[in-house]
Formats: C-alpha cells, sequence, structure tokens
C-alpha cells in the first residue's frame, strides 16, 4: 500500500458529505451516481460533483458507471470507525464579532434615535413656562379686610396661571394699573403701597370666589396686582402665580427634499446596520 499522506486524508474527511459518501460505499460496495445522491438527499450535482472529486483516489469507477472504494478509501473507512469523530460542536461566536454586532446596533439605533428626534423637535412647538413666581404660606386675613398679595409686570402677553388654597372660601382680586390707583385713592392712609384695608376693591379686572383655585387669565402686557379678601377670619395657606408663555411662529419654516432626502439616508444607515449585525450574531455573514 502507497505511503499515505495523513494531512491529505485529514482534509479530504473533515467533511460530513465526504464521510457519507465514503460510509455508504462501504455498506453498499458499489453505486451510481444517481443512488449515491438518492441515498445521500442531496438534490444538488455541483454539490456531489466537488465531493466526490475531492475523495479523489479513495474511490474508483468502472465500466458501468458505479463507484467503488479503492483500498485507500477502504483504510480511510477503516480509520473513521477506529477513530470515530464526534460531532462538531457549534462554533460559538468570536467576542469580536459580538462586540462588531453590538456597536452596529448601537449606531444603528443613535442614527434613527437622531432623526426622529430632529423631526419631533422641528414639528413640535415649544412651550416656555415663566421662572418668576410669588408664594404667599400662612397669611392670616382679617374679618372684611382685604390684604395685598403681589405686584406683576409681564414682560409679554401671555396667559396667567394663578393658584392658592385658604382655611375658608376667600376673595382673589386681579385689578390692572387704573384700577390699583384708584384704589389707593380711596385709602389715603395706606400710603402709595396699600397693603391691607378694611372692606373691598371696588372694580377689578377678575374676581375668584373659592376656598381653592387655579385659574388661567388671558392678560395683555401691563402692570397688575393680587388681593385677597374675606368677610370672617381666614388664612390663607398659598398663593402663587406664573406666566405660560405661548408657542410663537417666526415667519414661515421651509424643509427642502434634500433635507427629507438626508433623513432617510440617515434612517436606511441605521436600518442596514442594525440588519448586519443581526445576521453577523445569526451567522449568515462573517461566519
Amino acid at each position: 500500500m502507497d505511503e499515505v499522506e495523513w494531512s491529505s486524508l485529514h482534509k479530504i474527511l473533515n467533511d460530513t458529505t465526504r464521510r457519507s459518501v465514503l460510509e455508504l460505499l462501504s455498506e453498499k460496495q458499489a453505486l451510481s451516481y444517481t443512488e449515491i445522491m438518492t441515498l445521500l438527499q442531496i438534490t444538488n450535482t455541483g454539490r456531489l460533483n466537488y465531493h466526490l472529486k475531492a475523495l479523489g483516489n479513495l474511490l474508483s469507477k468502472d465500466d458501468e458507471g458505479k463507484y467503488h472504494l479503492t483500498e485507500r478509501g477502504q483504510l480511510a473507512v477503516s480509520l473513521l470507525r477506529t477513530f470515530p469523530e464526534r460531532a462538531p460542536a457549534e462554533k460559538k461566536l468570536s467576542v469580536l464579532k459580538i462586540s462588531t454586532a453590538v456597536v452596529l446596533i448601537l449606531v444603528g439605533v443613535l442614527l434613527i434615535a437622531s432623526v426622529s428626534i430632529a423631526v419631533i423637535g422641528l414639528a413640535s412647538p415649544a412651550y416656555t413656562m415663566s421662572n418668576e413666581q410669588v408664594v404667599v404660606s400662612s397669611q392670616a386675613i382679617p374679618q372684611n379686610t382685604t390684604i395685598s398679595l403681589a405686584q406683576w409686570a409681564p414682560i409679554s402677553s401671555g396667559p396667567l396661571s394663578i393658584s392658592w388654597s385658604a382655611s375658608s372660601p376667600v376673595y382673589i382680586y386681579v385689578l390692572n394699573q387704573t384700577q390699583d390707583d384708584a384704589l389707593v385713592l380711596q385709602h389715603p392712609t395706606g400710603g402709595p403701597a396699600l397693603f391691607n384695608f378694611t372692606g373691598a376693591p371696588t372694580s377689578w379686572v377678575d374676581r375668584y370666589y373659592s376656598q381653592i383655585g387655579r385659574p388661567t387669565l388671558p392678560l395683555p402686557q401691563g402692570e397688575y396686582y393680587f388681593f385677597a379678601g374675606s368677610s370672617a377670619q381666614a388664612i390663607l395657606d398659598t398663593f402663587s402665580y406664573g406666566q405660560t408663555q405661548q408657542p410663537q411662529q417666526v415667519g414661515t419654516f421651509s424643509v427642502s427634499p434634500l433635507f427629507y432626502l438626508f433623513l432617510f439616508v440617515f434612517i436606511a444607515i441605521g436600518a442596514l446596520l442594525i440588519v448586519l449585525a443581526f445576521s453577523i450574531l445569526t451567522r449568515r455573514v462573517w461566519r
């Protein structure tokens, strides 16, 4: 018997299809090309031709076109049976492949999220809340008395929200500059800054009567004064106010079709990166 080239034999036998061909011919002695295809359930003739060619001098073909094992082929089968190869365990994904897939997913998600945030930012109006706020806590209101709470001069027009809570229903007055001037003239003893007086204002922009309230007033620019009064002894637990600045449209915002094309490209790239990452994880690419 010729000297066996062990490195070549190992390369030849390192395939389940070729090992199956050898085992089948060892059992059946001789088989035709069609019989081998049928028994091994191979539907691709190119694939079978490749493996038969790779087996080389381990096989021989007679005049009837049937394949037999040569002496070397029989030796190869004997080696396979003497040293059966365990079914190869599925190789684990390398750290490099997993890391690459994770990075691709993160970059893809970041691209899609960035575009989404940009679109939402363009489509959503901006609302701002004024930080200016006055809070009154535990302010006593004597019987049949009105007390001054705060003075407010908005920097721009917009809805004003006020809120209060008291031990019992109280009157909350909102006066403009003219009404406050008239009130000071009615009570000259209070001086230029009127803090409390007996009775109630005779005119106002708005007046509310409740124990708890949170109304919104559409007030134009100007100066406004807040008062609280009660016909009986009461405690004003809290009083606060703040202005909500409504969104304003400055000109006409025009977006070119090229801008939308860039958005689509970024989303497409992000989606492709995510698909590529999952293809790596499922071994469809980079095996």
